[in-house]
């Protein structure tokens, strides 16, 4: 039993720790001849505009191994309010396969779910090295022993031989409470590491878009993710998409494409 939790405790922090092996996804907007591209930090951005409302998609610094994202920022130039979020984009693949947008609350399920698994880990990492320390202090084994005896009775003499096994078990207070010392500071560790880990991703959800109404001669953005299709997962070349920006009763459209990470 003690080694089946120590077993699960190693696997669980490991798969905190290590990150995993997977391919990363670049999105390349191009821009079309009406629209403008400019670079910001690095980043190509493409703006698209109207009289009555301008829309910037500026590429992302990086992609994640299942989701993509972007920043989209949005200027109304027309004279009423119009909502604006994730809801307001779509992404569609060349057949008309709509890609799905991911919403705060979305999200926030993930980070959510992503959370109570990394407690799980940390939990049963602590409970492994609990029970390994308290075992510490024990120590078991077994000697052999062998000997002869001489003598006699009246005028006989005799000699007798004897051997064994014995086993023998002691304890050391020391080493149980440097070891559960050890195991309480390792503990300690990984359970920081997982909340500063935790508070640094909840920063950053934090930036996720949230539909806003955005007023006359206000400007609006932020992050939006999506899913990354099958489609392109399996592609060794870059799949073309089109993404669509709605302001009000106005669709800007963008060429770009999805394509894995050569690096």
């Amino acid at each position: 039993m003690e080694r089946g939790i120590l077993a699960t405790s190693i696997f669980a922090v490991a798969s905190i720790s290590a990150p995993a092996m997977a391919a990363e996804y670049v999105l390349d907007v191009t821009a079309k001849p009406e629209q403008t591209s400019r670079f910001e930090d690095g980043r190509e951005a493409v703006d698209d505009a109207t009289p009555t409302s301008s829309v910037r998609i500026l590429e992302p610094r990086q992609q994640t191994p299942k989701q993509g994202g972007f920043r989209v920022y949005v200027v109304n130039n027309s004279g009423k309010p119009f909502n604006f979020g994730p809801e307001s984009i779509t992404v569609k693949m060349q057949d008309g396969t709509t890609i799905a947008m991911l919403t705060y609350q979305d999200l926030l399920k993930q980070e959510k779910r992503r959370e109570a698994w990394q407690a799980l880990a940390v939990g049963l990492a602590a409970a492994g090295r609990n029970m390994q320390a308290s075992q510490a202090g024990y120590s078991y084994g077994s000697a052999t022993y062998s000997g002869n005896t001489y003598g006699s009775f009246g005028s006989t003499p005799y000699t007798a031989n004897s051997y064994g096994t014995a086993t023998y078990s002691g304890y050391n207070a020391g080493a149980a409470f440097a070891a559960q010392s050890v195991a309480n500071e390792q503990n300690q560790r990984d359970l920081q590491a997982m909340q500063l880990g935790q508070a640094a991703r909840r920063e950053d959800l934090a930036q996720i878009m949230k539909m806003t109404t955005v007023d006359p001669g206000q400007a609006f953005g932020g992050i939006v993710q999506y899913m990354i299709p099958s489609t392109v997962r399996s592609s060794k070349a870059p799949v073309p998409i089109t993404i669509e920006v709605r302001t009000g009763d106005e669709v800007h459209t963008f060429q770009a494409t999805l394509a894995k990470h050569k690096g």
